[in-house]
C-alpha cells in the first residue's frame, strides 16, 4: 500500500508544471518556489474535502504558492491535519479528536460533509481519512513550486519544528495563526522558518511593533479588519499584508487594490485565473488583414486568438503575432476549451432555408494552431458563424433568414454529438447572432443590425437582456467577471485593423468599456466599428 501511495505522489508531482505559465516553469526548474500571492486554505477546499490529502494534491497542481493545513494531536500523540477539535462538521462520526487514537480517527469518512452539501454521488467523492501531518509534508516535499504554511490548533509547535527538522522540511513550511505564543516559539526553535501572524480587529500600531520585535515576517488580518491605512502601515514597516479567507471575486478585486500581498482562499484554481486576468488590457493585433474580424477568445497561458474570416491569429497580451495561420473563407466566431480553439465554419450560403450552408466546427491545438479535427454540425442549417462553450457542452450559433423572429442555438457534446436546438426568443436579429460566449453565469451573444445588438440569456436560454451595443466582432468573459470586445477597422488601401477592448457587465447598457478610475468610477470612452 505504502509503494502505491508515494508511487502516485511522485505521479502527482511530475504532472504539477501543467499548470504553469512559462516564467513559472523556469522559477520551478531552479528549484525557486512560487511567489505569486495565492494561500490555498485548508487546500483546495472549494473544490475538495478540506484538510485532506486530495486537497492538498489539487492546490499543489493548480499551482498555489502557499498550502495551509490545522494540526491537532491525538490522544496517542499522533499530528493529524483537522481545524476541529471534533469530527462532527466534516464526517459522518463525531469523535474529539484529542480524546481519540489516530487508528480510531482514520476511520471516519472526512469528506462525508463535502459530498453532502455538493450533492456529489460516493464515485464522485469518495471516503477521505484525515491525513497525518507527516503524510501532508512528504507530499509538499516531493516538488518545489508549494510551501505549507502550518497552523497549530493546540500546543504542539515544538512536536511540529521537531517533525519538520526530522524530515529536513524546513524550506518547505511556515506557520500562520493568531497565538503570538505560538507564532514566538516557531521563531525560538526555528527562526529561518516564516510566519503569517494572524489578526482581526486589533491595534495595528502594536501589532506591527510585535511583530518587528518578534520577527514575524506578515500579517495576515480579516477581511472585515483590511483598510487602505492599515495596508499601506504595514508595507511602510516593511512587513507582508494578507487576508483570510476571501472567495468573493469583487473582495479580491478590491483587495489587490488596496496592495494586500497575499490572498487565503477556498478557491485557488479561481484566484490565479482572477490575478492572471488582470494582466488584460486593450490591445490592437498586429498586422493588417483582408476581411473584417469575425470573433476572439483567450487562454489560460496569456493568449488571444482572433478570427479574420481567412486567416486564424494568435498573439500575445499586447497584440504582437505568435502565430498566423492563413485559413479558407469562411471562418467565424471562436472559443477556447481544454487546450484547444474551436471555430465555427461554413462553406455554403448563411442566411437562407435549410438546404444552402455547410456548417462545420474546426479544431485546432491551441499552442501550435495545428489542425487537429473537423466536425460537421449540419444541424446548424442557416450556417455556422459562432460557438461558445460551458462545462464540456457547445453552443453553435449562426445565421437566420429575413422575417424570422427567434434565434436558433445547436447545442453539441465534446465529441460533437448533437444533443438539442435551443430556441432564444430574441426578435429578429440582422443575420442571426455573429458571436457567443458564457461568462458571469450568462450566455452572451453578438449581433449585426442597425444599431448592433448585444443579447443576455440565463443558463436555460431565457432571454434577461437586449442593448444596443457592438460585441458582434468579438465577445469573452474573462476570469475577472470583465470582458474583452473585439473590433475591427477598415483602413483604406491597408485592410482591417483590430483591435480588443476591456468592458464590463452593465445591468442598463449591458456592457460599459472602460477601466475603473481609482476612486471606483467607470472611464468610458468611444471604441471604432467596423464601418468607421
Amino acid at each position: 500500500m505504502k509503494k502505491h501511495w508515494f508511487t502516485l505522489v511522485i505521479f502527482i508531482a511530475s504532472a504539477l508544471s501543467m499548470s504553469l505559465n512559462a516564467a513559472e516553469l523556469r522559477a520551478v526548474g531552479k528549484g525557486r518556489f512560487l511567489d505569486n500571492g495565492v494561500t490555498a486554505h485548508r487546500g483546495n477546499s472549494g473544490d475538495c474535502p478540506e484538510n485532506t490529502l486530495a486537497a492538498f494534491q489539487s492546490a499543489i497542481a493548480a499551482g498555489a504558492d502557499w498550502i495551509e493545513l490545522d494540526v491537532l494531536r491525538t490522544r496517542d500523540g499522533k499530528l493529524v491535519v483537522s481545524h476541529d477539535q471534533t469530527t462532527w462538521r466534516v464526517g459522518n462520526r463525531s469523535l474529539v479528536v484529542s480524546e481519540s487514537t489516530y487508528e480510531q480517527l482514520r476511520k471516519v469518512n472526512v469528506a462525508a460533509d463535502f459530498r453532502r452539501r455538493h450533492g456529489k454521488s460516493l464515485m464522485q467523492c469518495p471516503p477521505h481519512r484525515m491525513p497525518l501531518v507527516e503524510e501532508v509534508l512528504r507530499l509538499v516535499m516531493t516538488q518545489h513550486q508549494t510551501r505549507a504554511s502550518i497552523q497549530p490548533k493546540t500546543n504542539c509547535v515544538s512536536e511540529v519544528v521537531a517533525l519538520v527538522k526530522q524530515l529536513g522540511a524546513e524550506s518547505w513550511v511556515g506557520f500562520n495563526d493568531g497565538n503570538v505564543n505560538y507564532m514566538a516559539e516557531v521563531k525560538r526553535l526555528a527562526p529561518a522558518i516564516p510566519v503569517f501572524w494572524d489578526r482581526g480587529e486589533s491595534d495595528i500600531a502594536a501589532d506591527i511593533r510585535i511583530a518587528k520585535q518578534r520577527g514575524f515576517e506578515t500579517l495576515v488580518l480579516n477581511e472585515r479588519a483590511v483598510t487602505p491605512q492599515k495596508v499601506a502601515q504595514l508595507k511602510q514597516a516593511g512587513l507582508g499584508v494578507g487576508v483570510w479567507t476571501v472567495n468573493d471575486p469583487l473582495a479580491w478585486e478590491q483587495f489587490l487594490a488596496m496592495g494586500v500581498d497575499r490572498i487565503y482562499t477556498d478557491r485557488p484554481r479561481r484566484l490565479l485565473a482572477f490575478k492572471a486576468a488582470q494582466a488584460f488590457r486593450d490591445a490592437t493585433c498586429e498586422g493588417a488583414y483582408k476581411r473584417h474580424l469575425q470573433g476572439i477568445c483567450t487562454d489560460e497561458c496569456g493568449a488571444i486568438y482572433w478570427s479574420w474570416t481567412d486567416a486564424l491569429v494568435k498573439t500575445d497580451l499586447q497584440g504582437h503575432v505568435l502565430k498566423h495561420l492563413p485559413t479558407v473563407w469562411h471562418y467565424g466566431d471562436l472559443c477556447f476549451h481544454d487546450g484547444k480553439v474551436f471555430v465555427a465554419v461554413n462553406f455554403g450560403e448563411f442566411n437562407k432555408p435549410p438546404g444552402s450552408a455547410d456548417s462545420w466546427v474546426y479544431v485546432f491545438d491551441g499552442d501550435s494552431l495545428i489542425e487537429l479535427a473537423r466536425h460537421p454540425v449540419r444541424e446548424v442549417v442557416h450556417g455556422a458563424g459562432g460557438i461558445a462553450c460551458r462545462d464540456g457542452r457547445f453552443i453553435v450559433v449562426g445565421g437566420l433568414p429575413a422575417g424570422v423572429d427567434r434565434n436558433y442555438l445547436y447545442e453539441y457534446d465534446e465529441r460533437f454529438r448533437f444533443r438539442k436546438r435551443h430556441v432564444l426568443d430574441s426578435g429578429y436579429t440582422l443575420m442571426g447572432i455573429q458571436t457567443a460566449a458564457w461568462a458571469n453565469g450568462s450566455w452572451w451573444f453578438g449581433c449585426y443590425g442597425n444599431p448592433r445588438v448585444l443579447l443576455r440569456a440565463d443558463a436555460a436560454f431565457r432571454l434577461t437582456g437586449k442593448w444596443d451595443f457592438d460585441a458582434s466582432l468579438g465577445i469573452v468573459g474573462l476570469p475577472d467577471g470583465r470582458f474583452l470586445i473585439g473590433q475591427s477597422t477598415p483602413i483604406k488601401g491597408v485592410g482591417h485593423k483590430g483591435r480588443v477592448f476591456i468592458a464590463r457587465e452593465d445591468n442598463e447598457k449591458g456592457m460599459t468599456l472602460g477601466i475603473p478610475a481609482q476612486c471606483g468610477a467607470i472611464v468610458e470612452r468611444e471604441i471604432p466599428t467596423m464601418n468607421q
